[in-house]
């Protein structure tokens, strides 16, 4: 993967809004120090779209940040802030589905964690050109569904790879989710006819003693805990909807309590990271 050099970033967001975010978002703001990383025009009247809000801090965040643009939060259910400035609005909406809401074309369609919604990438990022200004931007960051030892450790050494393997890659596929699909949204955003497509891969580490800067030290603790969670959660998840064929829900809770045990005890001695891309495409002028 290339390095596209420095990417434009707005200034960062406040304590009390990073507080809000969820775990994977606060390592996200961590990496980049700001709301976005594509080159977007200066001008203040922006029309931007962020699919897939979640609880709409993304939007409302950039909409305080540019007052004259105009920011729609889009999810498949309506985020209900406290409050929000007037150019922020929200909409439910399936952005694989019909885009009724795109009524005018937008400056930035912008995309966070989206690795486990869209199922079919080609035709929603040909979706996202048409929906875009001529030289406007599309923005996407996503998790890496890929884990990896520094030392080179198998799974029988392993409990951490092996639960990723067996129950974490298993009920993705099972889910219909290409497990590498964050590895190919540079050359499918070329393909659907992007221009100056540019991506950053960044490790993110588990535990920071193996970081070799200070955010991938923040990135690390936080890292902590949120396999702590996530391997909680996928692992009912996964047993609910009967996504291990050939497991038990009783192995697959003893694998997962194995793996959390084996992030907390091994992580600095195997040097336990992920990937986590961002990647962005021009509209042709």
């Amino acid at each position: 993967m290339s390095e596209p050099g420095k990417y434009v970033l707005a200034k960062p967001i406040g304590e009390a809004e990073i507080g809000r975010l969820d775990l994977q978002h606060r390592m996200w703001l961590t990496q980049h120090h700001g709301l976005y990383s594509a080159p977007i025009s200066k001008s203040s009247k922006q029309r931007v779209v962020d699919i897939g809000c979640g609880t709409g801090i993304w939007a409302i965040a950039f909409a305080t940040e540019h007052p004259d643009s105009h920011v729609l939060g889009l999810d498949i259910t309506l985020p209900q802030p406290n409050s929000a400035p007037a150019n922020c609005s929200f909409a439910v909406a399936d952005a694989e589905g019909d885009w009724s809401f795109a009524t005018e074309p937008f400056d930035l369609i912008y995309g966070r964690m989206l690795i486990n919604s869209i199922r079919n990438w080609p035709r929603y990022l040909k979706r996202c050109l048409q929906h875009l200004k001529p030289g406007g931007w599309l923005e996407l960051s996503d998790v890496a569904h890929r884990f990896f030892a520094e030392d080179g450790c198998s799974e029988a050494e392993s409990p951490m790879l092996r639960w990723w393997r067996v129950v974490f890659q298993e009920s993705s596929r099972n889910n219909g989710i290409d497990i590498d699909d964050t590895y190919k949204h540079a050359q499918q955003m070329r393909d659907a006819g992007f221009a100056d497509v540019r991506e950053r891969v960044f490790k993110w580490p588990v535990g920071s003693a193996r970081a070799s800067t200070q955010e991938e030290k923040v990135i690390g603790d936080l890292q902590y805990q949120n396999l702590q969670v996530l391997i909680g959660g996928v692992t009912e998840t996964a047993v609910q909807h009967g996504d291990l064929p050939g497991m038990t829900a009783q192995q697959a809770q003893i694998l997962a309590d194995e793996a959390k045990r084996d992030v907390v005890e091994n992580s600095d001695r195997h040097g336990y990271y992920m990937h986590f891309a961002t990647y962005v495409g021009q509209a042709p002028r």
